[in-house]
């Protein structure tokens, strides 16, 4: 809508029956018919795997099946439903395209097109990955978008604004009514997602720098100096990472072990008593190894660094802008660290190192600078930048304009489901789901 909630909002725009302009093979059955409109298990197959594939790439889980059957039978009904469009536009001689139609849907199909590719692409490079040209095609064609998907969701759309124009036409709201849809559709799902589970709010919202409509209380922004330790204190170190290492393949063959034990758990309790026992002694093991490394660390790199750091800190105490010392020193070079207002933290995050935690915690107002922090990423000088806003997200002027033209949207396109109820009566539906698989 007006603000990306998740990494794969542009697509998600696109309703659930991509693929339905596909063309019909002789041999392809038919698994919607409504009146003169027939459409094919092919192009439903198609629309229900897509569904599926966003639907665990989202939820970083695999449907369930009595998700995946809840899917299913929304594919068919969007089916159904466009069906009784087609059937009543053509009825009114408005279901067809000119050819300059057909031209400006060409074009905006293209530009959408270009545009996922493009997000898709950044959102790969951001993983840290080389990332090929082909890589990013065969991505999005495995998840059911080409140009020619795009095209039929385009002209299927172009239907539905027809019908509502001929059918519903102009709703005129009130600012109550628009309040209770950002509520209902926006807010509220984030209120109730995020409010109380912050683990959950910060793997998907900011693990994946999106946005949300809801922002839990507590979280404070932090701009950091990086420092790489030198490389001498990392040479001095090899005996306490090599045994860290060690350390982390053993835990490593320990999880495995104990995952194998959970699974034959109801006939071999013994096994997995053993396997938890041996992963619990695996983790105070790389617990140990990792404090050992970090110690040596430190302590080689202490006097190493201590002239930077001194150098740093006296400008700190001069009044220097930490903006300005960050843009000189770290080498953290985010445009969040450089540019923006920070990371977003919060005391009670298990997602930063302990000591970092800890340092960022310790801050007692804006303008607070630490000293440096030492974790195995580098070492860190902290500033309390300033604390986010909590509760729901206030809309600026442009967003309400946006939100006004999509409440709208919204309440026409339910008094269009009304009437396509109402219309279901007019057309003999026929439906085949058990041709479909998941």
């Amino acid at each position: 809508m007006f603000r990306t909630r998740r990494i794969f909002a542009l697509i998600l725009a696109l309703s659930i029956t991509l693929a339905f302009g596909a063309l019909a093979e002789a041999d392809d059955p038919v698994v919607v018919r409504v009146g003169d409109f027939t459409y094919t298990q092919s192009q439903l197959q198609r629309s229900l795997d897509s569904t599926l594939e966003l639907s665990e790439m989202l939820q970083g889980d695999a449907p369930t099946d009595a998700q995946k059957a809840a899917q299913l039978e929304a594919v068919v009904e969007s089916f159904v439903s466009q069906g009784v469009i087609e059937n009543k536009l053509a009825e009114a001689g408005k279901n067809g395209f000119t050819d300059a139609e057909l031209e400006d849907l060409n074009q905006k199909a293209g530009s959408k097109y270009e545009e996922l590719w493009q997000l898709l692409y950044q959102q790969m490079q951001e993983s840290g990955e080389t990332v090929a040209e082909k890589d990013v095609t065969e991505t999005l064609e495995g998840m059911g978008y080409t140009f020619e998907t795009i095209l039929d969701e385009y002209i299927l759309q172009t239907r539905q604004n027809r019908a509502i124009d001929a059918y519903v036409g102009a709703i005129t709201l009130s600012q109550s009514q628009v309040d209770e849809y950002y509520e209902e559709q926006f807010v509220g799902p984030d209120r109730a997602d995020y409010k109380d589970d912050l683990e959950r709010y910060e793997s998907e919202i900011l693990a994946n720098d999106n946005e949300s409509f809801y922002t839990p209380e507590g979280y404070r922004t932090i701009r950091q100096i990086v420092l790489q330790y030198p490389d001498e204190a990392v040479s001095a170190c090899k005996r306490e990472e090599v045994q860290m290492t060690r350390a982390a393949r053993a835990l490593s063959k320990a999880l495995q072990t104990l995952t194998v034990a959970v699974t034959k758990a109801d006939s071999w309790t013994d096994g997995l008593n053993a396997a938890k026992a041996a992963y619990n002694r695996a983790s105070e093991q790389m617990v140990s190894a990792q404090k050992a490394y970090m110690d040596a660390l430190q302590a080689a790199a202490e006097p190493l660094v201590r002239a930077q750091i001194d150098e740093i800190m006296e400008q700190v105490n001069a009044g220097v802008g930490f903006k300005t010392l960050v843009n000189k020193y770290s080498t953290d070079r985010t445009d969040k660290n450089l540019n923006g207002d920070g990371y977003p933290f919060h005391p009670d995050s298990p997602n930063w190192p302990e000591n970092f935690a800890k340092a960022a915690s310790a801050l007692e107002k804006p303008g607070d600078v630490s000293g440096p922090v030492y974790t195995e990423q580098g070492i860190h000088i902290l500033c309390y930048v300033g604390d986010v806003p909590a509760g729901d997200h206030v809309l600026t002027d442009d967003e309400r304009k946006l939100l006004n033209v999509a409440a709208e949207r919204y309440y026409q396109l339910n008094k269009l489901n009304e009437l396509i109820d109402g219309w279901r009566t007019d057309y003999e539906i026929e439906t085949h789901p058990e041709l479909l698989k998941y």
